[in-house]
C-alpha cells in the first residue's frame, strides 16, 4: 500500500526548499529542477504540487510572510503596546527572518512587472501598516507615546524606515547586525513615535 502523503505539508516543504534557494542563489537561478533535485524528489513531483514557477514563488512569499506574521503575533500576545519588539519581529534579526526578507526582495522584483504579484505586495503592505496601527493604537490607549491623530502618519512612517533598515540589513549583515539594528532602532523610535 503507498504511503499517504499530506499534500499541504509537502507544498510547505516545497517552499522551503525554493526559500532556501532564494536565499543562498538568488530567484533567477532557482528552477523547478532544482527545487526537485535539492528535495530528493522528481520534477514531476513538484510540478504535481505547483504547476510553474510563478505559483511557487507565490506560495513561498505567502509562507514568508506568515512566519513574519507569526513572530509578531507572539510579541503582541504577551504585550500589545511593545512596539519594539514588535518591529523586531519583522526586521532580518536572524537566519530565518533575513530568509524572509531574501524571499520578500526577490518577490519584489517579479512585483515591478507582473501586476497580480504587485497587488500582493501592496496588500501585504497594508497588513504590516495595519499591524504597526494596532500597536501604536494600544500605546496611545495605554498614554505610551502619541496620541490616536498621530497614529496613521506614524504607521506610514515607520513602515517605510523597517523596509529601509531591513534591505540594509540584508546587503550588510556585518554592518548592520541584530544589535546594531537594534540600537538604530531605539534611537529612531524616539524620533519616530516617541517610543522608549
Amino acid at each position: 500500500m503507498p504511503a499517504v502523503v499530506n499534500h499541504e505539508e509537502r507544498r510547505q516543504q516545497i517552499a522551503r526548499i525554493a526559500a532556501d534557494l532564494i536565499s543562498s542563489v538568488g530567484l533567477d537561478a532557482m528552477t523547478m529542477r532544482e527545487i526537485a533535485a535539492a528535495a530528493g524528489f522528481s520534477t514531476t513531483i513538484v510540478t504535481h504540487y505547483f504547476a510553474n514557477k510563478r505559483e511557487l514563488m507565490l506560495y513561498t512569499y505567502r509562507a514568508s510572510v506568515a512566519h513574519a506574521q507569526a513572530r509578531v503575533d507572539a510579541v503582541i500576545a504577551r504585550d500589545a503596546c511593545d512596539l519594539p519588539a514588535s518591529i523586531e519581529a519583522l526586521l532580518p534579526f536572524d537566519e530565518s527572518s533575513l530568509k524572509d526578507w531574501k524571499v520578500f526582495l526577490a518577490f519584489w522584483q517579479i512585483a515591478q512587472v507582473d501586476p497580480d504579484f504587485a497587488a500582493e505586495q501592496r496588500a501585504q503592505a497594508a497588513n504590516a501598516d495595519s499591524i504597526l496601527r494596532r500597536v501604536l493604537m494600544a500605546r496611545a490607549a495605554a498614554g505610551r507615546g502619541l496620541n490616536e491623530a498621530d497614529v496613521d502618519a506614524t504607521s506610514r512612517r515607520l513602515l517605510v524606515f523597517i523596509v529601509g533598515l531591513a534591505v540594509q540589513a540584508v546587503f550588510d549583515t556585518v554592518g548592520w547586525s541584530p544589535q546594531a539594528q537594534r540600537a538604530f532602532l531605539k534611537s529612531e523610535l524616539r524620533l519616530l513615535a516617541g517610543a522608549e
